[in-house]
């Protein structure tokens, strides 16, 4: 156990020393592009490692399956309103299996949804900044919410969606379009965030709206399901 214990150490070592030589001898080697990129492989570093921190959790097989259907809902609704612009049920989906989840679970959800739902959409380097925003969506409902059943209400929950979207899940996906169209700068960054202003703004009330229409049905199956089953 301690062996173990030495080697993950080393191992997370290994990676922190990597990451600082990345930024160092990336802008040397692409210039300020360098940057960008080492940002990128950061992305994929940090969604990599929750997903084999839940792959290698002993989890029961009906909690997967009410993840994966959870996942096959978000996916769905991305696809059903694929021709409303910027108003989409997914962030309320990932917020709610996060409170009712768990964080980890949450950050599953939001990586796997957009992840799948993209081979419909169109892969490409921003899969990865929205599997990366949708995660951390998902985590910071489960840390706010899953254990603290005073605070899953509807009300509370739609608060949450609207300023977690405006101020963390949209700016996110903004800035991914910096480091994959651009060569950056201060004109760049405020031209991105004035343009995403209003498309988040929408998207944040849209995400809002949703919950406060689905968070008590969801709700209340998923407690229903947790109570039948001892989850």
């Amino acid at each position: 156990m301690q062996e173990k214990s030495g080697i993950k150490k080393l191992i997370t070592a290994m990676l922190i020393a990597g990451c600082c030589l990345l930024t160092v001898a990336f802008p040397h080697v692409f210039g300020r592009r360098g940057y960008y990129l080492a940002a990128f492989i950061y992305a994929v570093m940090a969604i990599g490692s929750v997903l084999l921190s839940f792959e290698n959790r002993n989890t029961a097989p009906l909690k997967l399956a009410v993840l994966a259907v959870m996942c096959a809902l978000g996916i769905g609704s991305r696809m059903v309103f694929a021709g409303v612009p910027f108003i989409k049920p997914v962030a309320a989906i990932v917020i709610l299996t996060g409170a009712c989840m768990g964080p980890q679970r949450g950050f599953v959800s939001g990586a796997v949804i957009m992840l799948v739902s993209n081979f419909m959409f169109g892969q490409g380097p921003w899969t990865v900044w929205q599997m990366l925003a949708f995660g951390i969506t998902g985590m910071l409902a489960g840390v706010i919410f899953y254990k603290n059943k005073t605070m899953k209400k509807p009300v509370f929950l739609s608060v949450f969606g609207f300023v977690c979207y405006r101020f963390i899940t949209g700016p996110i996906l903004d800035l991914s379009g910096i480091f994959a169209y651009s060569m950056g700068g201060k004109t760049s960054l405020i031209a991105t965030l004035t343009f995403g202003f209003g498309i988040n703004l929408t998207s944040a009330v849209s995400t809002a709206v949703f919950l406060v229409i689905l968070a008590d049905p969801i709700i209340k199956k998923l407690n229903r399901i947790n109570i039948k089953y001892g989850l």
